[in-house]
């Protein structure tokens, strides 16, 4: 399928709307990081399809030319053999980890580009039978510890050679964070491109390009206060590899 408008690729913009485990200021949040990025992927020249990985409903990678997973609650512990009983895990809607690891690993193994944010690094490590620190502790940097905490800003490194350097460049790149998990063990098939001072992984990708365009970033892009144009470095090489899906399917 794909889309036929001038060239602009149809994307799944995948995020759990109104789960049941979440409080409603989290999913008023979670819809307002939306909104930031299906208007970063219109102004890039990309048509966002937003869908509800919590409805219930099965999508299909096929249907889109790429697939985008936005931030959102905990990826359920038992999924990777983690703590069920770990207090601070919160949000978690099995629909949605269902979902979004049946879109990513369908996009994958039908060509199509996937890009992940927050939760969505965090679903692709699980969805390659990766694993997750439960809690990162009262002390991480890596949120503000309090009650419907705003965004934090620290620095991570990027890998040279990696499709993140590609976009942001190599080095050192400041970023807003939000998010009280991080990768344990990484998935099959996956390397780390950037890292942030503490040892956290902050970004994971292929480990093999030829395999298929995926990048996943801990932080938040999509965030107003991030780092101008940090969105749009990060959507257009997504948009561009999207893009050659729709021409492909036109053939």
């Amino acid at each position: 399928m794909g889309n036929n408008d001038g060239g602009r690729p149809r994307i799944a913009v995948s995020y759990a709307h109104r789960a049941a485990s979440q409080p409603e200021w989290f999913s008023d949040e979670l819809a307002d990081l939306a909104r930031h990025a299906v208007a970063g992927l219109d102004a890039v020249g990309a048509d966002a399809v937003v869908i509800d990985s919590a409805s219930g409903h099965v999508f299909s990678a096929v249907d889109f030319d790429g697939v985008l997973v936005l931030g959102g609650g905990d990826v359920d512990p038992s999924r990777y053999g983690g703590n069920t009983g770990e207090p601070t895990v919160h949000g978690v809607d099995t629909r949605a980890d269902e979902t979004e690891i049946d879109l990513v690993i369908g996009a994958v193994e039908n060509g199509r580009p996937v890009l992940g944010i927050c939760r969505g690094l965090q679903l692709i490590n699980v969805a390659f039978a990766g694993s997750l620190i439960e809690d990162l502790g009262p002390d991480s940097v890596h949120k503000v510890h309090q009650e419907r905490p705003p965004m934090i800003g620290h620095t991570v490194t990027v890998e040279p050679g990696t499709l993140l350097a590609d976009a942001l460049g190599a080095g050192e790149v400041t970023v807003q964070s939000g998010h009280h998990q991080a990768v344990r063990r990484l998935g099959d098939r996956l390397r780390v491109s950037a890292t942030a001072p503490d040892g956290v992984v902050e970004a994971v990708e292929l480990a093999r390009p030829d395999e298929g365009w995926l990048l996943a970033v801990q932080w938040h892009p999509e965030e107003p206060g991030s780092p101008e144009g940090q969105l749009a470095a990060l959507f257009e090489p997504f948009v561009e590899a999207c893009r050659y899906v729709a021409a492909a399917s036109r053939r």
